[in-house]
């Protein structure tokens, strides 16, 4: 039989002035600011750049602006883990929806989703935010290509290197 300890481990017992937060507290990392004014837009594909603000290689996590300049397509694509999307300028929309994605709104899509986004004619700017890879498909559903963390970190370094720029540790 298991038995449980029934007080509260040392470091997390309230303090009679309110909880020992101090001894958690200190164990955390310093926060990051990041200023996307630092960081260069990326070509990513014609049309389309991005510019990565967190590469966490340990979690897999990668955030990015992305911005399609005019109407444009991102190929149909399929995601490994959730992803959500914050527009902040113009507009898209999945083929295989019947929504469309304006400045203001969030979305959320599911691991494992299926879809080809098409912007706007105006384009786009949205912030990504997402885990895990993103696989570039045909129509048959075959992968014939990928993205995930460690991709947009060799890109991004080795378009700084290309361009004289100093790449930032987005690695967080």
């Amino acid at each position: 039989m298991t038995t449980f300890a029934t007080e509260a481990p040392e470091a997390t017992k309230a303090a009679p002035d309110g909880f020992n937060l101090a001894a958690l507290t200190a164990l955390t990392i310093g926060e990051r600011v990041i200023d996307p004014d630092l960081i260069p837009w990326v070509p990513y594909v014609e049309g389309v750049d991005v510019k990565p603000l967190r590469l966490n290689r340990k979690t897999g996590v990668w955030v990015n602006l992305t911005r399609v300049v005019g109407g444009g397509t991102v190929s149909r694509h399929y995601h490994g883990s959730s992803v959500v999307g914050y527009v902040l300028e113009g507009g898209w929309h999945y083929i295989e929806r019947n929504w469309k994605a304006t400045a203001g709104m969030m979305i959320w899509e599911p691991p494992g989703d299926i879809h080809t986004l098409v912007t706007s004619p105006e384009g786009t700017t949205t912030l990504f935010l997402m885990e895990g890879p993103l696989f570039y498909l045909n129509d048959d559903d075959h992968v014939i290509g990928f993205d995930d963390v460690l991709s947009f970190t060799k890109m991004y370094r080795d378009y700084c290197a290309s361009q004289g720029i100093e790449a930032l540790d987005l690695d967080y």
